[in-house]
């Protein structure tokens, strides 16, 4: 070996040992803030996850990621005994606009509260093809195309307008994240979907939807998942589809069951009884139940694809996918708290988690219109056992 490469060896030596003195115990033990959050968004990350925990227990004591992830517990006891309870909301004031509104332009922003009136009749002005069929003939769709000037009421762009199946898609951007979400006007056409064959394989969502003739449809249940190389097959809880049920609740101490009773109210809660219910699946943790926020600090499930499903006091549903694991565009996901505090925002009184992470795909009018994280990256996401679709 020549002097050149000795002290290559040498100083690579050196630096190893220094890490592994001085630079790994700081960040395993510093108080500092920037590197303990960080530290415990790693160690959340990849204990949420079935098949990449290694990352954290190879080289992290086993002390530090149980109290790291403490809060999903604390999480779990604020939740334990906690069920939607509609009975004080006044759902006499969830109509159709009256005859007495003449005014096209006046019911259809009623109904449609969440569009900033002002950005959407500007855009109508520069576009005048977008009302070409009256207001309730509105079918507006550039999920392809990018973001609109139309905007949300709170400043969020809009993709689409589908006045038939009366869904509107949002394009969620935050600073560390990017999503969709879909915001439902009519409660009754939002049903479980699942796979031709449950119980042995899954499908994608997007052929999933198509079973159904959907425009709209979101990954739902968990299934089991050996070694991250499961098929989708076999969901992890409760499940019922247009009033039958499909397989049986799982029982765990925080999870829930969450669904439409035939009233179309998002109910959310450990239901012995759900007889009641004509579509559910059961999942964890709740976000909001009764306009509470569910969930503590960060959730304790770290950074991660996201997909969750809300309903506002006026029996508007809101469906998110948030991306994530794409450099450059979405890089991690979102924390649970995130998913809260959004669906705070746009008024939701009941909020539930769904599954996550590689499952996460939104499918809208024909294709997906989400980036799913999968790792062969398919662009369809992977094989699951059902779905929450607007039909």
């Amino acid at each position: 070996m020549n002097r050149k490469m000795k002290r290559t060896a040498l100083g690579l030596t050196v630096a190893f040992l220094f890490g592994l003195t001085t630079v790994y115990p700081f960040l395993l033990y510093t108080d500092n803030r920037f590197v303990t959050k960080w530290r415990n968004i790693y160690i959340e990350t990849a204990m949420s996850t079935m098949s990449h925990q290694w990352l954290a227990t190879s080289f992290i004591p086993q002390e530090i990621i149980d109290e790291v992830v403490s809060s999903r517990y604390k999480t779990a006891e604020i939740q334990e005994n906690v069920e939607t309870n509609w009975s004080t909301v006044d759902l006499s004031r969830v109509q159709l606009p009256t005859e007495e509104k003449v005014n096209e332009a006046d019911a259809f922003f009623e109904k449609y509260h969440e569009i900033d009136r002002e950005s959407f009749e500007n855009y109508a002005e520069a576009n005048p093809e977008l009302l070409e069929n009256g207001y309730e003939g509105i079918d507006f769709d550039r999920c392809d195309e990018g973001d609109s000037e139309i905007l949300t009421t709170e400043g969020d762009p809009i993709l689409a307008i589908d006045a038939e199946h009366e869904i509107m898609i949002a394009n969620i951007r935050r600073s560390d994240w990017v999503g969709k979400m879909a915001i439902v006007k009519d409660s009754s056409r939002v049903h479980v979907g699942i796979s031709k064959s449950l119980g042995s394989a899954g499908q994608n969502v997007n052929v999933i939807a198509e079973n159904y003739d959907a425009i709209l449809a979101v990954n739902a249940s968990g299934f089991q998942d050996p070694e991250g190389m499961g098929n989708g097959g076999v969901p992890y809880g409760f499940v019922k589809t247009f009033g039958e049920v499909k397989h049986r609740a799982e029982g765990h101490s925080n999870w829930k069951i969450v669904g439409y009773d035939e009233e179309n109210r998002l109910q959310i809660g450990k239901f012995s009884d759900t007889d009641f219910l004509r579509d559910a699946i059961e999942f964890h943790p709740s976000l909001i139940i009764n306009g509470e926020n569910m969930i503590e600090g960060t959730g304790g499930w770290g950074l991660n694809p996201r997909t969750f499903i809300g309903q506002t006091q006026d029996l508007t549903t809101l469906i998110t996918v948030i991306d994530g694991r794409r450099p450059g565009y979405s890089p991690f996901g979102a924390a649970l708290s995130e998913c809260s505090e959004l669906m705070q925002q746009y008024g939701a009184y009941q909020a539930q988690n769904l599954d996550g992470g590689s499952s996460s795909v939104m499918y809208y009018n024909g294709r997906v219109i989400t980036k799913p994280s999968n790792l062969v990256q398919n662009g369809i996401g992977r094989k699951i056992p059902d779905v929450f679709m607007v039909t």
